[in-house]
């Protein structure tokens, strides 16, 4: 999943469940945040101590750190069932490690990381949840079961979904997995994007107690969804998202809600130094070396409670994987 569904839409899931403003917006932001939050910064504290977040994402795919590996793994492509009907291939083959769509160790991660009723890990645990429908037969680690046929394809690292490039987040694509048998080839990501949308809406409900309306929030998805796209059309892909995501602005608006994203606002906000921030998320200082130090207040700020339910759940998340981890090898390259 990217964007328009990891915020956007889950914005308008929590609103719709029952949520109010302040809530789903730590929610749909925490969600996105997941994807945003590729910078590890060193940070002063009030009382002359420094403090490190937890990256949950990294640009760099190059770096030969297992670090990284366990991000991808236990944030966007959480193994599930091997032996599932849908991860069925041509080559007959099979990983511990390959992503299956709302597997058990999903949602058993999933109800221990909302357990405290914390929004931020609820975000964080809706962003995993997301992604392994989305990710689903792709193995967030160096692998050659990633790997698809093709000139360019060869030219990128089997690693998650690379070789699929965009393929597996856009919303409306219908595509073709040739590594599958035939039927669980044709991907119909408008069905993921239904499925992931329903599994976080009545998961919020546990949280609300608020009556469903699935049967609206569905028709009003489909709606926004119905302009399916296949592979020779990708180029018309970020042209109807900017589109569709005016429609989730617009149904978001309707609950007299913020419906913009700025993915350095919570970080701007818990810092007294003023940082200009480039284009594509990168920053004019050295974020470890150059000196930031925290507000007063840095325990009550979004950024703060985020990074703090982010090594929360990793730490969770990592000990109820590492039975599966320790039969195999984190492969580093």
């Amino acid at each position: 999943m990217n964007i328009e569904f990891h915020y956007y839409l889950t914005k308008y899931l929590a609103l719709e469940a029952g949520f109010d403003n302040n809530e789903a917006e730590i929610i749909a932001y925490s969600s996105q945040y997941v994807d945003d939050n590729s910078t590890q910064y060193s940070i002063k504290l009030p009382d002359g101590s420094m403090y490190e977040n937890y990256m949950t994402q990294t640009k760099n795919i190059t770096r030969p750190r297992k670090q990284l590996m366990r991000i991808y793994l236990l944030f966007h492509f959480m193994p599930g069932n091997p032996t599932s009907p849908k991860t069925r291939r041509r080559d007959g083959k099979m990983h511990l490690l390959n992503t299956t769509s709302s597997s058990t160790h999903a949602q058993e991660i999933f109800y221990d990381a909302t357990k405290s009723e914390n929004l931020y890990s609820l975000g964080i645990a809706s962003h995993m949840l997301a992604d392994t429908i989305s990710h689903q037969n792709f193995i967030g680690n160096f692998d050659e079961m990633n790997a698809m046929e093709g000139v360019w394809e060869t030219l990128s690292p089997n690693i998650g979904h690379a070789d699929a490039g965009y393929k597996p987040d856009i919303p409306n694509l219908v595509w073709h997995d040739p590594r599958l048998i035939e039927e669980n080839a044709t991907i119909d990501n408008t069905e993921r994007v239904l499925l992931a949308a329903n599994k976080l809406y009545k998961n919020f409900l546990m949280f609300t107690a608020s009556p469903t309306n699935w049967t609206n929030v569905k028709a009003n998805i489909n709606e926004i969804l119905k302009d399916k796209i296949d592979e020779r059309h990708l180029s018309s892909y970020k042209k109807q998202m900017k589109i569709r995501v005016e429609k989730y602005k617009a149904l978001i608006l309707e609950h007299d809600a913020a419906a913009d994203y700025n993915p350095n606002m919570w970080f701007e906000e818990s810092v007294n130094e003023k940082i200009k921030f480039l284009d594509d998320k990168k920053v004019k200082f050295d974020p470890i070396k150059d000196k930031l130090s925290f507000k007063d207040d840095y325990k009550k700020t979004n950024w703060y409670r985020f990074q703090e339910a982010a090594k929360s759940y990793q730490k969770r998340a990592a000990d109820k994987m590492e039975p599966i981890f320790s039969q195999i090898e984190i492969k580093e390259w």
